[in-house]
């Protein structure tokens, strides 16, 4: 069952286990802040909730009720042009999502803040937390992303771009239909959602992806790989000015790492030439999973350690003699 399941979707029993969890999880962070903060100041969101916000105001039926109806054509556009797993998360996070904004209804009579632009700001904290938790697995809870994932297969589209269009779309249509300082006020909320949906998924641990250009480079490996245990690719190159051969570094390494990671670097060479980039995402040993153990990956790792001595002994010997 469970290898028909994963040859069938392309991902395993456990795996999409993981993944429905997390949109329940987030998709109720998500309703709290809809209608913990955002509805009673009768503000609106982003996206598709905030089309059924702003239905919501005109007819008074239940935000989530309108969002699975206007979910509708966009599942069946998954359906058309995504594939069976992407078409199953989202109309599971669909259906979820609608439930969750319709179950935490409750939550509009509270009034926990009193001033709107601190609605619009928990509101837009509380929903980037649950969106960011749902996308860092994978998932989605339907709305404007099956819609982004279609345009940009088949036009090229940037997804932030599309997005974008659109919600400034939702916005002026909230200016018309409720007034327009409650639209500049959901604009604030929309661009918290969007600085806490991006940290979580990417992680609050955030990765320095380092390029080094340098002729130690096997002082430099050395360091990363025994001082921070983290591995290290090796590129040649030639410098563009003097044509003189060099190598060129790349590793990844934590934040916390980085200043040790400058020290070794310095101490190895003090003229060498690094820059240093934010890693959005980064999948492998040692970051999504962790190293090889057992007896062999310790054998494996024994045989690159003495290689790669091996190589330092000769590069060593290679500079006495050219000294003679």
């Amino acid at each position: 069952m469970g290898a028909t399941w994963e040859k069938y979707m392309g991902v395993t029993w456990k795996q999409a286990a993981n993944v429905f969890l997390m949109i329940i999880i987030g998709s109720l962070l998500f309703g709290v802040g809809i209608n913990g903060f955002i509805l009673p100041h009768k503000l609106v969101s982003s996206g598709m909730s905030g089309v059924a916000i702003i239905l919501y105001y005109l007819t008074g039926i239940q935000v989530g009720t309108w969002n699975l109806i206007l979910n509708i054509p966009i599942l069946y556009a998954a359906y058309r042009w995504l594939g069976r797993w992407q078409v199953v998360v989202t109309i599971f996070g669909t259906i979820i999502v609608s439930l969750a904004i319709n179950v935490s209804s409750g939550l509009e009579n509270l009034h926990w803040t009193q001033d709107p632009l601190v609605g619009s700001i928990m509101g837009g904290v509380l929903s980037g937390v649950g969106l960011g938790i749902v996308y860092r697995v994978g998932g989605n809870t339907g709305g404007l992303d099956p819609i982004a994932f279609i345009i940009r297969k088949y036009y090229g589209m940037q997804i932030g771009t599309i997005l974008f269009a659109i919600n400034a779309l939702v916005l002026i249509a909230a200016a018309i239909v409720i007034n327009i300082e409650s639209a500049a006020i959901t604009l604030i909320g929309v661009y918290a959602t969007t600085i806490v949906t991006n940290a979580v998924v990417t992680g609050f641990n955030q990765r320095k992806a380092v390029f080094i250009v340098s002729n130690k480079t096997y002082e430099i490996c050395n360091g990363i790989i025994h001082t921070l245990g983290r591995g290290a690719t090796v590129i040649e190159g030639e410098g563009a000015y003097t044509q003189q051969e060099k190598h060129v570094v790349i590793t990844v390494v934590s934040l916390a790492q980085l200043t040790r990671l400058k020290q070794i670097i310095h101490e190895a060479d003090s003229t060498a030439f690094l820059f240093i980039s934010d890693a959005a995402e980064v999948i492998g040993a040692g970051f999504t999973y962790g190293l090889p153990k057992g007896p062999e990956a310790m054998a494996q790792r024994a045989l690159h350690q003495a290689a790669y001595h091996a190589l330092e002994a000769e590069k060593t010997s290679r500079v006495e003699m050219a000294g003679k």
